[in-house]
């Protein structure tokens, strides 16, 4: 269960997965090259600027309501947190995080993405990550990502968790839309926008109410209320937002 905890929070933080239709400029024989986007593309080091900004790689974009908040139990008192300031925390926290876990990323040229990362940011040594996902060139500013479930879901044990995730990763096979941007020479950002993760908002505060919590360790336990208290918030923030994106922002 611990793993399908960390694939829903992540999936919530980054409302990076959603179904589209496979509507691309590629064909199964020839492939479609964005050479801007070929090689290896590195998780930026997490800081701050001199405004005291954070920096990493993490992107977050939001404008709505100013009455949007979110309640996280434990968090401020419990009381409720504007968005429009929890966006801009948010990146701080996910910086340090993610490099800690993820290098770099690989696009080569026949469409295959491979990584290199850690299970657990105290580990010792760096894995690379093959065959878990492809991608395919709509345009300049847009790929197609799709993603290996077998490969993904192999290594979960438990087969009620295993079912779990697979169906919900098999939503996405006709692959998951991602912009792209060059904000510098050495820069590049893959991101989704509000009208992406609406969607994904809608199935994640569905699924979350039906996951049982029966064989959830105490520490498992925890995390899984904070994260459903969560989602559970997420489709009326939706509603007061206007404008979202997410995404990370990788460097060469």
């Amino acid at each position: 269960m611990k793993k399908f905890i960390y694939l829903m929070a992540m999936v919530c933080t980054l409302g990076f997965f959603t179904a589209c239709s496979s509507d691309d400029n590629n064909d199964e024989k020839e492939f479609v090259r964005n050479e801007k986007i070929e090689g290896t593309w590195k998780v930026q080091e997490a800081g701050f600027d001199e405004n005291g900004n954070s920096t990493g790689s993490v992107v977050l974009k939001w404008e709505g309501s100013d009455d949007a908040a979110i309640t996280i139990p434990g968090f401020n008192e419990d009381k409720p947190y504007p968005i429009k300031y929890a966006i801009k925390m948010a990146p701080m926290l996910l910086n340090s995080q993610l490099r800690s876990v993820l290098q770099d990323v690989t696009f080569n040229e026949n469409g295959q993405i491979s990584a290199t990362y850690k299970e657990e940011a105290d580990d010792k040594d760096w894995k690379v990550a093959n065959d878990y996902a492809t991608y395919k060139v709509v345009n300049e500013n847009m790929i197609t990502l799709f993603l290996n479930t077998a490969k993904i879901t192999e290594d979960i044990d438990d087969a009620q968790e295993k079912a779990m995730v697979a169906g919900m990763l098999d939503q996405f096979k006709t692959g998951i839309p991602v912009h792209v941007s060059y904000p510098a020479t050495n820069k590049v950002q893959f991101y989704v926008d509000k009208d992406f993760v609406a969607p994904i908002i809608a199935m994640l505060y569905a699924q979350v109410n039906k996951i049982p919590t029966t064989g959830m360790d105490k520490a498992d336990l925890a995390r899984f209320m904070i994260l459903k208290s969560v989602v559970n918030q997420l489709p009326t923030i939706m509603e007061k937002t206007t404008k979202f994106e997410a995404g990370l922002e990788l460097i060469k």
